[in-house]
């Protein structure tokens, strides 16, 4: 959609382990990638992992990013706007990126929380983190981008798609989650994980968890 070329500049915001990040800098017609986050720790254990698809990273806030003005191509946040004050963070992707340049922001969640294994999860949840909030990713943010007032052809598109996990990569992903994992205390975490792998295995006891996934893609370009 933002015809990205070998000469082309991406920087991909809260990009943590590189998760999304590496997906772009793996791509031979992709130039220059940065990869921004505030953990220097998660910066480092991406680049390691990823090696050969690698990402040049920069340790820095949402609100606050040490790129030149205008020089982005694409800028993309996986998973990560809604944790950043709206208003900083807008300007300040606006202010990197070139005029026409593409913004993306994506969310993946479970796409129905009312099965029985996806409602012990929840409840779950709940308990180790009462400020836990399964909506923070529903606002409606097309019209955020276009309140704004520095981006213009806004569109959104939905995809889903389901997965697979053995016992322990499950446990792995609940507890890369932000809300689990950066939110529990170590000795409430480890219970946490302790009480999902002694109950899910009721709901999958082949411990081959699957996942139903919905995809939210919003993407703009800057004035």
């Amino acid at each position: 959609h933002f015809s990205i070329d070998k000469n082309s500049v991406v920087a991909d915001i809260a990009c943590g382990t590189g998760i999304f990040t590496q997906l772009l800098s793996c791509k031979p017609d992709v130039g220059l990638v940065i990869g921004v986050d505030r953990s220097q720790a998660l910066l480092g254990a991406g680049t390691r992992f990823y090696g050969d698809f690698c990402f040049e990273p920069v340790c820095a806030y949402g609100e606050a990013i040490p790129i030149k003005d205008s020089s982005c191509d694409l800028v993309t946040v996986a998973q990560g706007f809604h944790w950043m004050h709206r208003k900083k963070a807008l300007a300040e992707l606006a202010r990197i990126l070139k005029p026409h340049g593409g913004l993306g922001l994506a969310w993946y969640r479970r796409k129905d929380l009312t099965l029985p294994h996806e409602k012990f999860i929840e409840d779950l949840t709940h308990y180790y983190n009462p400020n836990y909030d399964p909506t923070f990713m529903d606002s409606d943010y097309a019209e955020v981008l276009l309140a704004d007032g520095n981006f213009f052809d806004i569109g959104s598109k939905q995809f889903w798609d389901s997965k697979a996990f053995d016992l322990d990569l499950y446990l792995k992903w609940q507890r890369s989650k932000s809300f689990i994992g950066d939110a529990m205390e170590p000795e409430v975490l480890n219970e946490f994980l302790s009480k999902i792998k002694t109950g899910i295995v009721k709901f999958f006891p082949n411990r081959i968890i699957t996942e139903e996934f919905s995809y939210d893609l919003i993407y703009a370009r800057k004035r």
